[in-house]
Formats: structure tokens, C-alpha cells, sequence
């Protein structure tokens, strides 16, 4: 069986293709990420604010002894802040210069699709903001969708997180 998946616009992005995505829950929906970006999942802890960041910007973190970003990304996705529960975790992200942790409400779980599940992103009009959408999945045993996302992406061009200064536009 083929695992490649073959988008209409000829894209292989590894971030589209059939393969494992850690799954994670935000104001309700499921959205995956490509498992080969996570470096691990903790719990949220002490994160020590930093002025003059914008709003998703939760502050930094003492991750053994590096201190590394971290975002919210419920308020980056433009969702309302809500207090943290006992599912609210910290996804460790490895990134092109460096790890950054992204709040979540929580993570479901290792999902496996096949290219057969994966569909291109909708045509949601010409906002360039959703680029960082790169497939929708469906699961086997239900109608719901998994929106898959490039999860660096989500900061393209964005300067608070590391991974902007060393890109290339």
C-alpha cells in the first residue's frame, strides 16, 4: 500500500503526508501534528512572563536547564483565553533553531492515517493566515475531521519565536 499522499497540487510536504501525528485538543477541535516535530509533552509549569511580547506569548520556560518560548496556542489560533486544567499540557517542539513548547488543552494521542484519509486543506478564501493548514484527516471510526497543521508555519514570518530570525522569507 502507498503511503506517499499525492496532493492535487503536486506538494509531498512532509507535513501532508500519510504517516503518525500526535493528536491534541483546542476549543473543542482535534488537530494534528506531524510526530517526527515533537520532542515531548509536560505538564504546564512555572513560565515566567516576558514584557513587551505579544499576547500568545505565555513566556519562557526552564525546560532542564534551557530556556525555551513558549506560546499559547489557543490565543494564537484567535480562541478565547480559559483557565488551565488538568489536561492542559506543554507540546515541546523541535524547530529549525531551537525548541519552543506550544499550550494545548490537551493531547488525545498518536494517530495513524493513511494517504486514503488525507484530504488537501479547503479553499477558505485568500487569507493567507491559514496557510498553515495542510490536510484535513478522517478517522475510521467516526465523521470528525483531524485538522493537520505545519506547525512551524503557524509562526511563519512571525519574529517571537526563534524560528523566524535564521529563515529565509
Amino acid at each position: 500500500m502507498n503511503t506517499q499522499s499525492n496532493q492535487p497540487n503536486g506538494s509531498t510536504k512532509d507535513d501532508t503526508k500519510a504517516g503518525q501525528y500526535l493528536t491534541f485538543i483546542l476549543n473543542g477541535q482535534t488537530y494534528g501534528i506531524p510526530i517526527g516535530k515533537i520532542r515531548e509533552i509536560d505538564r504546564v509549569g512555572e513560565i515566567t512572563p516576558v514584557p513587551q511580547t505579544p499576547i500568545y506569548v505565555a513566556g519562557v520556560m526552564n525546560l532542564r536547564g534551557k530556556v525555551i518560548p513558549v506560546i499559547d496556542l489557543r490565543l494564537k489560533f484567535g480562541f478565547e483565553d480559559t483557565p488551565h486544567t488538568r489536561q492542559t499540557c506543554i507540546i515541546v517542539i523541535e524547530g529549525l533553531s531551537g525548541e519552543f513548547g506550544a499550550i494545548v488543552d490537551g493531547v488525545s494521542g498518536v494517530m495513524g492515517f493513511l494517504s486514503t484519509q488525507i484530504e488537501p486543506a479547503p479553499s477558505l478564501g485568500s487569507d493567507s493566515r491559514l496557510g498553515f493548514i495542510t490536510g484535513m484527516a478522517k478517522t475510521d471510526n467516526s465523521e470528525n475531521v483531524v485538522i493537520l497543521v505545519n506547525i512551524l508555519e503557524v509562526f511563519n514570518k512571525d519574529p517571537a519565536l526563534p524560528e523566524n530570525k535564521n529563515e529565509a522569507a
